[in-house]
């Protein structure tokens, strides 16, 4: 009512909090003022904290050791939770489960205990080692199809069930049952090719930051209709002449010399392979976008790479050639 006389209103102001009871507590605070007020104050509980019980080396004679802090049986390999980490519980579980080993020595539970680490030692080894295999011949198979350009699925659809019989007939059952560990789905095919094709793309980038390089650009056109960038280079390796394929993207929609440079510096500046190890670029055809003088895409690479010489595709001239020599004999014959 105080408040109805003072502001005409019962509504409660913004500027008053509000207090909810079920996260505070009523406090009554009785003072000699003529206006007794109500305290609120808020409910704090106290954190309950876990006790992590520690391991003990004493506790071995009770035929336990330790597991991540928890106490795992030597005898049965259980792993009881870190509140049996008392000897009244481990005993008890000696005694109720293993009864008749109550009455062994330290020595014949260290004993028991070397064996099952040695155990789960060769577990863990031999596990590994199966994966690891497989994931190894899971790449080879993946190899193989990609380098045939077969379907995906074969692998999973004919490759995987022929090895199985096969095995099956030369070897055993047992053997048989390996090959089916191998993944070899269509995703997994897939995946396996990718990291193949980022394995060899490391590779080569990694071999041309350290050597000399040549490089043979052609600007091509797909059965769509998209114009493409393709980049060979030529290096050399342990004396030995390599050449393989490091770009192949397509190009914007106008194929100028600019695009075409913008493409090229952008790979090896992005892979961080310097233009001082370009010594040679070789253009396959005549067009002003790939060979002009001033804004072609080889001048623009010997602007940049100053110790690099430019060539033309020896198989161009030589059909040039051809189709000229063809003219002039036909015009012989035609006269004759």
């Amino acid at each position: 009512m105080e408040r109805w006389f003072k502001k005409g209103t019962l509504k409660r102001s913004s500027q008053e909090p509000e207090y909810f009871a079920v996260n505070s507590i009523h406090i009554d605070n009785h003072s000699n003022n003529e206006n007794d007020t109500n305290e609120i104050r808020p409910k704090y509980f106290r954190p309950v904290t876990k006790k992590c019980r520690k391991y003990d080396e004493s506790y071995i004679s009770l035929g336990f050791m330790n597991n991540n802090d928890n106490p795992q049986c030597i005898i049965c390999s259980k792993v009881l939770p870190n509140s049996s980490m008392a000897p009244a519980k481990m005993r008890r579980h000696l005694e109720s489960i293993h009864g008749e080993l109550k009455e062994k020595n330290v020595e014949f539970f260290i004993r028991k205990r070397d064996e099952l680490l040695k155990s789960l030692n060769c577990m863990v080894q031999t596990t590994k080692t199966v994966n690891e295999k497989a994931t190894e011949a899971s790449y080879l198979v993946s190899y193989q199809i990609t380098q045939r350009g077969e379907a995906y699925t074969i692998a999973e659809s004919l490759i995987k069930p022929c090895a199985m019989e096969m095995v099956k007939c030369m070897l055993d059952e047992k053997s048989a049952k390996k090959i089916s560990k191998i993944p070899l789905s269509n995703d997994t095919v897939a995946n396996r090719i990718n990291d193949l094709a980022a394995d060899i793309q490391n590779e080569l980038i990694f071999r041309l930051k350290s050597c000399k390089f040549a490089l043979q650009m052609d600007e091509s056109t797909d059965v769509a209709g998209l114009a493409i960038l393709i980049v060979i280079v030529r290096y050399q390796h342990e004396s030995t002449l390599l050449e393989d394929l490091l770009l192949c993207k397509s190009l914007p929609i106008r194929t100028t010399g600019a695009e075409i440079f913008d493409l090229l510096n952008s790979f090896l500046e992005g892979n961080e392979i310097p233009w001082e190890n370009c010594v040679d670029i070789c253009s396959t055809d005549g067009a002003k976008a790939m060979s002009g003088i001033i804004n072609g895409a080889v001048q623009r690479i010997k602007n940049i790479a100053k110790n690099c010489s430019s060539s033309h595709c020896m198989i161009t001239d030589r059909h040039s050639l051809q189709k000229s020599y063809l003219l002039v004999l036909r015009k012989l014959l035609m006269k004759s």
